[in-house]
Protein backbone atom coordinates (compact mmCIF):
# COMPACT_ATOMS: atom_id res chain seq x y z
CA UNK A 1 0.00 0.00 0.00
CA UNK A 2 1.09 3.43 -0.85
CA UNK A 3 0.72 6.90 1.27
CA UNK A 4 1.77 10.38 0.40
CA UNK A 5 3.94 12.08 2.77
CA UNK A 6 2.39 14.49 5.10
CA UNK A 7 3.21 17.90 4.22
CA UNK A 8 0.27 19.54 5.90
CA UNK A 9 1.50 19.34 9.07
CA UNK A 10 5.50 18.61 8.69
CA UNK A 11 8.36 20.78 7.02
CA UNK A 12 9.76 19.20 5.00
CA UNK A 13 7.26 16.52 4.41
CA UNK A 14 7.45 13.50 6.46
CA UNK A 15 5.98 10.02 6.05
CA UNK A 16 2.46 9.08 8.17
CA UNK A 17 0.61 5.93 8.64
CA UNK A 18 -3.13 5.52 9.42
CA UNK A 19 -3.41 3.63 12.79
CA UNK A 20 -6.00 2.08 14.69
CA UNK A 21 -4.94 1.68 18.70
CA UNK A 22 -6.68 -0.22 21.41
CA UNK A 23 -5.61 -1.34 24.77
CA UNK A 24 -5.55 -5.37 24.37
CA UNK A 25 -8.45 -7.31 24.37
CA UNK A 26 -10.49 -3.88 24.11
CA UNK A 27 -12.81 -3.63 21.00
CA UNK A 28 -15.13 -0.85 21.97
CA UNK A 29 -12.58 1.83 22.59
CA UNK A 30 -10.65 2.56 19.60
CA UNK A 31 -8.44 5.86 18.44
CA UNK A 32 -7.89 6.55 14.79
CA UNK A 33 -5.15 8.49 13.94
CA UNK A 34 -2.30 9.26 11.31
CA UNK A 35 1.20 8.44 13.14
CA UNK A 36 4.74 9.91 11.80
CA UNK A 37 7.18 7.26 10.84
CA UNK A 38 10.24 7.46 12.64
CA UNK A 39 13.19 5.06 11.54
CA UNK A 40 15.10 6.96 14.60
CA UNK A 41 12.96 5.90 17.44
CA UNK A 42 13.73 2.51 19.50
CA UNK A 43 9.85 2.71 20.87
CA UNK A 44 6.44 3.63 19.71
CA UNK A 45 5.39 6.67 21.43
CA UNK A 46 2.15 7.34 21.94
CA UNK A 47 0.30 10.53 23.36
CA UNK A 48 -1.00 10.74 27.13
CA UNK A 49 -4.74 11.78 25.75
CA UNK A 50 -4.56 8.88 23.82
CA UNK A 51 -3.48 6.33 25.94
CA UNK A 52 -6.44 7.99 28.61
CA UNK A 53 -9.06 7.69 25.98
CA UNK A 54 -8.08 3.81 25.83
CA UNK A 55 -8.52 3.54 29.34
CA UNK A 56 -4.65 1.61 29.03
CA UNK A 57 -3.11 -0.17 31.92
CA UNK A 58 0.41 0.66 32.80
CA UNK A 59 2.85 -1.65 32.00
CA UNK A 60 6.35 -0.77 33.48
CA UNK A 61 8.24 2.53 34.12
CA UNK A 62 11.18 3.64 32.15
CA UNK A 63 13.42 6.34 32.14
CA UNK A 64 13.37 7.65 28.37
CA UNK A 65 16.18 9.48 26.65
CA UNK A 66 15.98 11.76 23.54
CA UNK A 67 18.25 12.71 20.53
CA UNK A 68 21.87 12.52 21.96
CA UNK A 69 20.69 10.63 25.02
CA UNK A 70 19.15 13.83 26.41
CA UNK A 71 17.67 12.44 29.49
CA UNK A 72 13.50 13.06 29.06
CA UNK A 73 13.12 11.79 32.47
CA UNK A 74 10.61 8.54 33.94
CA UNK A 75 7.69 7.37 31.40
CA UNK A 76 5.47 5.15 32.06
CA UNK A 77 5.24 1.83 29.30
CA UNK A 78 1.73 -0.17 28.44
CA UNK A 79 1.10 -2.44 25.64
CA UNK A 80 -1.15 -1.14 23.11
CA UNK A 81 -2.73 -2.91 19.75
CA UNK A 82 -2.32 -1.26 16.53
CA UNK A 83 -4.07 -1.98 13.65
CA UNK A 84 -2.23 -0.58 10.40
CA UNK A 85 -3.22 -2.29 6.77
CA UNK A 86 -5.85 -4.39 8.69
CA UNK A 87 -3.26 -6.18 10.73
CA UNK A 88 -2.45 -5.96 14.30
CA UNK A 89 0.20 -6.05 16.41
CA UNK A 90 0.44 -5.78 19.90
CA UNK A 91 3.48 -3.42 21.02
CA UNK A 92 4.81 -1.48 24.19
CA UNK A 93 4.69 1.86 23.98
CA UNK A 94 5.66 5.39 26.00
CA UNK A 95 3.58 7.48 26.91
CA UNK A 96 5.18 10.80 25.97
CA UNK A 97 4.82 13.51 23.46
CA UNK A 98 1.69 15.15 21.47
CA UNK A 99 1.71 13.33 18.30
CA UNK A 100 1.89 9.16 17.87
CA UNK A 101 5.23 8.33 16.37
CA UNK A 102 5.88 4.61 15.43
CA UNK A 103 9.21 3.13 16.34
CA UNK A 104 11.48 0.43 15.17
CA UNK A 105 9.71 -2.16 17.96
CA UNK A 106 6.52 -1.48 15.43
CA UNK A 107 7.59 -0.74 12.12
CA UNK A 108 10.25 -3.51 11.59
CA UNK A 109 7.40 -6.05 11.71
CA UNK A 110 6.32 -4.49 8.17
CA UNK A 111 8.97 -3.73 4.99
CA UNK A 112 8.81 0.04 4.24
CA UNK A 113 10.30 2.33 1.40
CA UNK A 114 10.89 5.90 1.60
CA UNK A 115 10.58 7.61 -1.36
CA UNK A 116 11.22 10.95 -0.67
CA UNK A 117 12.00 12.44 -3.44
CA UNK A 118 8.36 11.18 -4.90
CA UNK A 119 7.31 11.67 -1.17
CA UNK A 120 5.58 8.61 -0.44
CA UNK A 121 5.92 5.85 1.74
CA UNK A 122 4.81 2.03 0.93
CA UNK A 123 4.33 -0.44 3.22
CA UNK A 124 3.82 -4.29 2.95
CA UNK A 125 3.44 -6.95 5.44
CA UNK A 126 6.34 -8.96 6.58
CA UNK A 127 4.91 -12.49 6.24
CA UNK A 128 7.71 -14.13 8.12
CA UNK A 129 6.73 -12.22 11.47
CA UNK A 130 2.54 -12.32 10.77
Amino acid sequence: MIYQYDNQHYNPAAPVLPITVCAPGEGVKRVTTDALVDTGADITCVPGAIINALDAECASTYEVFGVNGVPIGFRDTYFLEFEIMATRKLVEVIAVGDEPILGRNLINEFTLHLDGPNRKLSITLDTESA
